[in-house]
């Protein structure tokens, strides 16, 4: 199921688009937000597949609201509606890159259109998106030995970090941390199989510093100690 965060100020127009979009159009969960500054707190919870939001509201107007949420993703299809045909608004808009620009009271077709339009576009471009995730996979790969941030991942990519550990859990249902570790254990029962290397070496080569530490995820991921491991071989 499709999540859309529909953020406008006035409640009526909010239950109203919730409804449109949930059993007029289907597949959508809507998530609600009645200003700019709560629809950032939502964004930072959990990244929706569809925003669509008002130009006009209080403290947070629209665009201020499309800047700061695309210091988190500039990838994330964004709709905006507005009851004012204000060509700035809408200029200034498409260089945030915007999906789409709506006019109120919205056209239940055109909205279900436009909709639509982003969701298929989304599902032809998954593979882009899993080429995307496959260099950030790589990174980590060639790096297992060295530290590894969601920072610095994310200045190799050029995404936001929160971003990338949201793919981990939309690619592959678990945290960037988790699957850091089971990657620097699995590396480690290789070298353990194929080499002579003692196990602070191991450690060191598998990416961390304290061979204690170390010791103590080894136990807790395989069940064994690394040297009851390679006895075990």
């Amino acid at each position: 199921m499709k999540e859309v965060l529909v953020i406008e100020d006035e409640q009526i127009i909010r239950q109203g688009l919730k409804v449109l979009l949930e059993q007029v159009i289907g597949g959508i969960q809507v998530i609600e937000a009645k200003s700019g500054e709560e629809g950032i707190t939502r964004i930072h919870q959990r990244l929706p597949h569809l925003i669509i939001t008002d130009i006009r509201m209080g403290a947070m107007d629209g665009l201020t609201f499309i800047g700061k949420a695309r210091q988190v993703s500039k990838d994330i299809p964004i709709i905006i509606l507005s009851g004012h045909n204000d060509f700035e608004y809408a200029r200034t808009a498409l260089r945030y890159g915007i999906t789409d620009y709506l006019l109120k009271p919205v056209n239940r077709i055109e909205l279900s259109e436009v909709v639509s339009k982003v969701f298929k576009t989304n599902e032809n471009t998954n593979d882009g998106a899993s080429t995307q995730f496959q260099k950030i996979l790589q990174f980590i790969d060639d790096h297992l030995s060295q530290e590894i941030t969601l920072k610095m991942i994310a200045e190799h990519v050029y995404l936001h970090p929160q971003y990338i550990g949201q793919l981990f859990k939309t690619e592959l249902n678990q945290t960037f941390t988790d699957y850091l570790t089971k990657k620097r254990i699995k590396y480690a029962q290789k070298l353990l199989r194929q080499t002579h290397l003692k196990v602070y070496e191991v450690a060191q080569l598998s990416g961390y510093k304290s061979a204690k530490h170390f010791m103590t995820l080894f136990k807790q991921e395989v069940g064994m100690t690394p040297i009851q491991y390679r006895q075990s071989l």
